[in-house]
């Protein structure tokens, strides 16, 4: 983590102060300095940063802040809507920093969704190498085949697409309508959708409940909350997050 390469747009923009775009036209024409000196790179390694200065205006560290949404179905996890689409930001408090979600949930799916005001700590969770669980709860509708347990600790190929990695746990066992909670260590589009039709089961209802430590708990539909600054701490370290609770 401490070698990563961030975007110096991506933080520009995050601290609020112009879009990613107008960002890298400052970069360009010699606007942005990296302690202190003019960089005109788009890329450095995080740790290198000691300050950050726009238009010779330094940006303030601030801490790393995180909030828990249980986003209802029907909704988007995007700021563009096309069509009749709703995007989750509909459901954000207008005070809220401008903030990124860590992964995402298709339209039909509800559940955890996980708030940050860290772009470099979204980019952390989201990395398949870090090998960070999210569990969903499935309700399908078909018969529980032996296969899908058999399977579920190996790769699997469907389509031109390889699935590793992921887990199935079978909590019942009826005729025609079952529950089951899923594991994975990656968020591929449909994914759990796709395995599933694989093994002759269709998906009626999709919710995250966890991703990593960060529990959804009993948060109603539609709600969000910040998790605590203490608690939010003591998970960034267990993760072995170096950024710690500042970033630029």
């Amino acid at each position: 983590m401490k070698n990563k390469l961030i975007r110096i747009s991506k933080l520009i923009s995050h601290a609020g102060i112009c879009s990613r775009k107008e960002a890298e036209n400052l970069i360009e024409n010699s606007r942005v300095k990296i302690n202190d000196r003019v960089f005109k790179k788009f890329f450095i390694a995080l740790d290198e940063i000691k300050s950050i200065k726009v238009n010779n205006k330094i940006l303030k560290k601030k801490p790393t802040k995180v909030w828990i949404l249980n986003k209802p179905e029907g909704y988007v996890c995007s700021n563009k809507e096309q069509f009749s689409q709703k995007s989750i930001f509909r459901l954000i408090p207008r005070d809220l920093p401008r903030v990124v979600t860590v992964g995402r949930l298709d339209i039909n799916s509800d559940g955890l969704i996980i708030l940050t005001n860290n772009p470099s700590l979204s980019a952390f969770l989201e990395l398949p190498e870090n090998q960070i669980n999210r569990i969903y709860r499935v309700k399908v509708f078909g018969n529980i085949n032996s296969e899908l347990k058999k399977n579920s600790h190996n790769h699997l190929f469907i389509k031109g697409v390889l699935y590793k990695n992921f887990k199935v746990k079978i909590l019942t066992n009826k005729h025609n309508n079952n529950l089951l909670e899923i594991c994975l260590k990656e968020g591929k589009n449909r994914e759990i959708r796709n395995i599933l039709k694989y093994f002759n089961l269709k998906v009626k209802k999709l919710t995250r409940i966890s991703f990593g430590p960060f529990k959804l708990n009993d948060i109603n539909k539609g709600e969000i909350f910040e998790v605590n600054t203490k608690h939010l701490e003591k998970i960034l370290k267990s993760l072995n997050f170096y950024n710690e609770n500042n970033f630029w």
